[in-house]
């Protein structure tokens, strides 16, 4: 049998094995043909690779973060599930997300004034220009500024608050997992509008469980709402991931607007029906959930 090593940078004409879970048991093998480019940041190995018909694929301490044939499953998923459940998003905070994709599907929203991307790494965003500019094409739009700062500080220093906050981490091993911590969303909430909306990255209940089920200890503490809800991305380990969405007044379960969501223009992943049904969730993740939360989800 074949042994295929994982590793933190991808190499041409190889198979790269995004960093296996379970316990080593359990990874996602993908055949490389090109390296278009690989360097240590300040903060983590970056590499961008051109891989079949998945496209152009960003990997960040080789794991997968973005390839061109499925970030629609993720980026709208994220986006237009939140800021369709709120009634008027005018001012958006995108915490992460340096390839731009996130903040290209919140300016789909007519109603969006001010988007503020806080990316901790700049040389992420300098690598989406160069190599994924459609994804990354919003950053230059004028109702958007970026910042080059760590998530929770910078929403320890906002002076005004945001409608929708919606954290595109990546997983929590690395510089990003002081964004799943109870202090965090204790900022967050400060950071948020009457009404406002926070939809953060929550993994896959296949993989990180015990994560998930710890969040969920002290969100329902924090938040009158706080939901958890699933889409599908094949290049993600186990091909799901889910979302925690949380605030005070807007009902995310709740059907959205037919205009609003015409006015989107035309999607690759979301549809009406798939924002109600992400919420369905199968047995174990239904079993990580506060029981208040899991019975809300099953009324769905």
């Amino acid at each position: 049998m074949a042994v295929i090593k994982p590793s933190r940078m991808p190499a041409a004409g190889e198979v790269f094995l995004d960093m296996p879970d379970l316990g080593d048991h359990l990874g996602l093998a993908v055949a490389v043909d090109e390296v278009l480019e690989a360097r240590r940041t300040e903060y983590q190995d970056l590499a961008v690779v051109r891989a079949g018909r998945l496209g152009k694929v960003l990997i960040l301490d080789g794991c997968i973060q973005v390839s061109e044939f499925d970030q629609a499953g993720y980026h709208e998923m994220l986006v237009h599930v939140p800021l369709l459940s709120h009634p008027e998003p005018r001012r958006v905070l995108v915490i992460g997300g340096g390839d731009g994709a996130t903040v290209g599907q919140v300016l789909r929203h007519g109603s969006v004034q001010r988007v503020d991307l806080c990316e901790i790494d700049g040389q992420v965003i300098e690598a989406a220009r160069r190599h994924l500019p459609e994804l990354a094409a919003g950053l230059g739009d004028p109702r958007v500024r970026v910042h080059l700062a760590d998530g929770a500080a910078f929403v320890g220093s906002v002076d005004r608050p945001y409608d929708v906050i919606l954290v595109d981490s990546s997983d929590p091993e690395g510089p990003a997992g002081v964004l799943y911590t109870a202090e965090f969303y204790a900022g967050i909430k400060k950071a948020l509008a009457p009404g406002g909306l926070v939809c953060s990255q929550m993994e896959s209940f296949f993989i990180y469980p015990e994560l998930i089920e710890r969040v969920f200890g002290f969100l329902p503490g924090l938040f009158a709402t706080a939901l958890y809800y699933l889409t599908v991305v094949p290049t993600y380990n186990t091909g799901v991931i889910g979302f925690a969405i949380c605030g005070d007044a807007a009902d995310p379960l709740a059907a959205p607007d037919a205009d609003r969501v015409a006015a989107l223009g035309p999607l690759g992943h979301y549809t009406p029906a798939l924002h109600r049904a992400a919420f369905a969730l199968p047995r174990p993740a239904l079993e990580l959930l506060p029981p208040a939360v899991a019975a809300a989800q099953e009324r769905a």
